[in-house]
């Protein structure tokens, strides 16, 4: 079973389940992660989802024996499934944690630059060294990376295939938070997913949209999004709890 999923409270755990190749991904992990994120979206009872692999690391990216294998057609139905899980991850109507530990590289950092928020252990070894076995980024690495970290680190990050520590990766926004263990990811976790649901979906749909939009017509879809909030009971009932106290 190359996926693991386990639900704790209203968040769904999401396991890379292949510890003994230190989580490398393979087709069959990508096309579980596709219905996996498919099932989560239509699933009310889930308010957010954490993708972390079983065992010590994350994931080493691609599965090096699965590459040696491929030819350019193969290599581009693995590359177009990647696309969709990144894409599936970024369109969720709900947020998404990656929580990076041990090996986190390769194509598993690039389903985790998709996500919403990124967490490190403080063990964490993060990078993109697919340059060292001569290909590029296999889930948008020279694409996604950029707009988080910018154009010049993420050439660096592309071209040397450096491995850094989740303190360099947190001084460079690559990661949003370093912690010691999971029991301090899954406070971060609870603490995310005990907010109102709507206003979750908005922050999400808000900031992604921003960064194709211009800043006055991002600044109207917030003002519409905003105001839209106050036709929601959830919202509704908490301004009212907070103008009590």
């Amino acid at each position: 079973m190359p996926i693991i999923r386990n639900t704790v409270g209203s968040a769904l755990y999401v396991y890379l389940n292949r510890p003994d190749r230190k989580n490398a991904i393979d087709l069959e992990t990508v096309y579980d992660l596709e219905k996996i994120l498919d099932d989560s979206a239509s699933d009310d009872s889930i308010r957010a989802v954490v993708l972390s692999g079983e065992g010590k690391d994350f994931s080493a990216g691609a599965d090096i024996n699965m590459l040696a294998s491929f030819d350019s057609a193969s290599a581009y139905e693995f590359r177009m499934a990647m696309n969709r899980v990144s894409r599936k991850i970024r369109d969720l109507p709900k947020p998404v944690i990656a929580v990076l530990k041990g090996y986190s590289l390769g194509g598993g950092l690039e389903i985790a630059e998709s996500a919403d928020i990124r967490i490190a252990l403080k063990d964490a070894v993060i990078g993109q060294p697919e340059i060292s076995i001569g290909i590029n980024a296999g889930a948008g690495g020279n694409v996604i990376l950029p707009r988080i970290v910018g154009a010049g680190r993420a050439m660096y990050m592309a071209m040397t295939g450096r491995k850094m520590s989740a303190m360099e990766a947190k001084a460079m926004g690559l990661v949003d938070e370093v912690v010691e263990d999971e029991d301090q990811v899954r406070s971060i976790v609870d603490d995310i997913a005990g907010k109102p649901q709507a206003t979750l979906q908005y922050i999400k749909k808000l900031v992604n949209a921003s960064l194709d939009l211009p800043i006055d017509r991002a600044m109207e879809e917030e003002a519409l999004y905003f105001s839209m909030l106050f036709t929601k009971k959830e919202i509704t009932d908490l301004l009212l709890k907070w103008r009590k106290r």
